[in-house]
């Protein structure tokens, strides 16, 4: 029989981690699920771990491959999922009991007709605890309003804690990025104009560990690889957006390009022609992206022009960074 919803796991050297995490799927009350476990050729004991529980849960199905990281990994379970919906967890990460009771029943109100339902996470640091995190929407969003948000990275990027429908997915291409992977399949559900629904209830565990590329800072090649990986996504739908498509990839080029400009690390590049075409995109069109980014953010982008400026870009940067930080501590 076909399941409602597919979860898909992609598993990588996750010994310590992978057993727990199962077993977070497994203790669900909603059980109308499978589980497609992809191991992305593990080199410890993960596959291990992973047959024996798939032994004792006919709803485990466990696919190993070569190593080709994560994006190809989603993208072969994907090809196996069979569920109306679909659902993601990485593999060290857990899920509350009642995660899937309460997205599949709230994606699945009558006369709603949502594509996208989303709940909060909570950050679980080994030996330090756990700490809410809130969306930062409460509200449903329609047409542009989640790619728009997604480009500006105004909410949660990430494809887990989301239950997505299946259809979603069709056709969509999975970039081998080192970082980015989810966001960039989601700038393209966001293209096709999901109805989203936020529900009040924090449902995923995203444990923090050490070597996650979520923790990596991007460097400026690949500032430059992620927007034209942006610019090739946005033009596909060249016919809607039009003359906005510009603007629409400055969203997501600004945020990236100020976290690079901010940091002491990265040498200077306000000389090359992508840095020269985010400052003047800053200035043409900063009423519009003032409505999603801070002013410090176009601000150091401007000033990135003039090498001597640096040092008091860091400095701005370093306070941006502290303000991010303390608004995250008041609202746990």
């Amino acid at each position: 029989m076909q399941p409602q919803v597919s979860v898909i796991i992609p598993v990588y050297n996750l010994e310590s981690y992978i057993d727990a995490c199962l077993g977070s799927v497994a203790a669900q009350t909603f059980t109308d699920f499978e589980a497609i476990v992809i191991d992305d050729g593990s080199t410890d004991g993960s596959y291990e771990l992973l047959k024996r529980r798939a032994d004792h849960d006919p709803r485990i199905i466990v696919i190993r491959k070569p190593n080709e990281g994560v994006a190809k990994a989603r993208e072969t379970a994907l090809e196996h999922a069979r569920g109306r919906y679909i659902c993601f967890l990485d593999g060290d990460d857990l899920w509350e009991p009642d995660m899937l009771e309460r997205l599949t029943s709230a994606i699945e109100e009558t006369g709603k007709g949502y594509d996208i339902v989303c709940c909060d996470y909570k950050r679980i640091s080994p030996g330090k605890g756990e700490s809410p995190v809130c969306s930062q929407h409460g509200q449903d969003l329609a047409g542009e309003e989640f790619l728009i948000r997604t480009l500006a990275m105004s909410d949660s990027v990430a494809l887990w804690a989301r239950l997505y429908r299946r259809e979603l997915f069709a056709g969509l291409h999975h970039y081998p990025m080192r970082q980015g992977q989810d966001l960039l399949l989601n700038i393209q559900i966001g293209c096709r104009r999901p109805r989203v629904h936020h529900i009040d209830y924090v449902g995923y565990g995203y444990v923090q560990r050490a070597g996650s590329s979520i923790r990596r800072k991007p460097d400026f090649d690949y500032c430059c690889a992620f927007a034209a990986k942006v610019e090739a996504i946005l033009s596909a739908h060249a016919t809607e957006f039009g003359d906005r498509i510009e603007w629409l990839r400055l969203l997501n080029a600004v945020w990236w390009y100020a976290g690079y400009v901010s940091r002491s690390s990265n040498p200077w590049k306000g000389d090359t022609p992508f840095a020269a075409w985010v400052r003047r995109g800053a200035v043409r069109y900063r009423k519009e992206l003032l409505a999603h980014h801070a002013p410090i953010r176009l601000f150091m982008i401007r000033m990135d022009g003039r090498r001597w400026l640096r040092p008091a870009i860091i400095v701005l940067g370093t306070l941006l960074r502290w303000k991010q930080s303390i608004e995250r501590r008041m609202t746990r």
